[in-house]
């Protein structure tokens, strides 16, 4: 017998959607208190028809989604206080509409404290299949609180993809280099699987190899050529990249770092520190830069003997590495040293935790 799969409800190209949907499940772990309210009431009520929820469209994650009825229902509240954020709310609301979908906004109080009349709106929109409701709030949202209107900067304020640029849930940068040996891995999956409030994901970077075992393209690596992966440097696509043998490549796309931003998740680049600089020096202070440090080169080197994987000649190479590397911690943001394995990982939470929770600008 043959079992069917669920369907996949794809609303953007495969690779954005499959992004946004790893930022929406994070997101449906830790719902505002409005959101869970509403979720519950509208998936008990009877409405005649479905909605998803976190369900990815176009370039965004709206709070609930039907998609036969193509309605978008959205609460407005916590980072909707930030200034200019009612102009990136009715952009948000042009682009989807004109994608022809048609959104209705709530505040935390409608569904908090008057979820019933929240309810009949919502139901309302769905039997009477109209327009109606959609207009009114499209001019509301037309203006700003002095009147002016917001929707003659939304064509102006397009990214290359065509769809706004996102205010909400815009993903930041945290690079992170570390000589071989200084327990950086060891700190950024600890940081990862016990802390995944940070919504902390690995970029996904290209290499001219083959894929290994159970590789897929898109997922661990983008699989290039070495022909396709020097034209991607020859039109100066590459954040970074680095021949490792001859025909052997890895970089970090440009245009990949965008897409993870936008779907919302805190991009981990895990690179050396050449690497590290260099991504530093595109950003700026849009990303923070981490350097794991190891205590001494004798711990370092005690270190690598104990990994039991590196032939003498191997580990002194790496010591040698090791000793150019560490010249470069003062060109990074912050130094963990990590003597102690709980103190570094202590102290990297923490540093990651106030670099994302900074209060961005609009």
């Amino acid at each position: 017998m043959v079992k069917k799969g669920r369907p996949r409800f794809e609303t953007t190209d495969g690779s954005t959607y499959h992004l946004l949907l790893r930022n929406a499940k994070s997101n449906r772990r830790y719902p505002t208190e409005a959101e869970a309210v509403l979720w519950e009431h509208v998936r008990n009520s009877q409405l005649g028809v479905h909605f998803r929820r976190q369900h990815p469209i176009e370039g965004y994650i709206p709070d609930l989604v039907c998609i036969r009825e193509k309605l978008i229902v959205e609460i407005d509240g916590g980072y909707h206080f930030i200034d200019n954020q009612s102009v990136s709310d009715a952009e948000r609301t042009a682009y989807l509409e004109a994608q022809g979908y048609r959104v209705l906004r709530f505040t935390n109080e409608e569904v908090l404290h008057d979820i019933e009349t929240v309810l009949k709106r919502i139901k309302k929109m769905v039997e009477n299949n109209s327009e109606l409701e959609t207009n009114v709030q499209s001019e509301s949202q037309d203006f700003d609180a002095k009147g002016i209107s917001c929707r003659e900067s939304v064509v102006e304020d397009l990214n290359p993809q065509g769809a706004p640029l996102l205010r909400r849930g815009g993903g930041r940068l945290i690079i992170v280099s570390a000589p071989s040996g200084s327990g950086k891995s060891t700190i950024v999956n600890w940081l990862m699987e016990t802390h995944p409030e940070l919504n902390l994901a690995f970029s996904i970077s290209c290499t001219s190899r083959a894929p290994r075992g159970t590789e897929q393209n898109g997922v661990e690596y983008f699989f290039l050529t070495p022909e396709e992966f020097r034209q991607k440097i020859a039109n100066n696509e590459f954040l970074e990249y680095e021949e490792v043998y001859e025909d052997r490549f890895y970089g970090t796309l440009k245009e990949q770092v965008v897409r993870q931003r936008e779907a919302g998740q805190n991009v981990v680049f895990d690179v050396d520190v050449k690497g590290g600089c260099n991504i530093k020096e595109h950003y700026g202070d849009e990303a923070l830069s981490l350097f794991i440090q190891p205590p001494s080169i004798e711990e370092l080197r005690r270190r690598l003997v104990n990994r039991g994987t590196d032939s003498p000649e191997a580990i002194e190479d790496r010591l040698a590495k090791a000793a150019y590397e560490l010249t470069f911690a003062e060109r990074f943001d912050c130094v963990v040293v990590n003597d102690d394995l709980a103190t570094a990982e202590a102290d990297a939470y923490r540093i990651v935790s106030e670099f994302l929770s900074e209060e961005k600008n609009g």
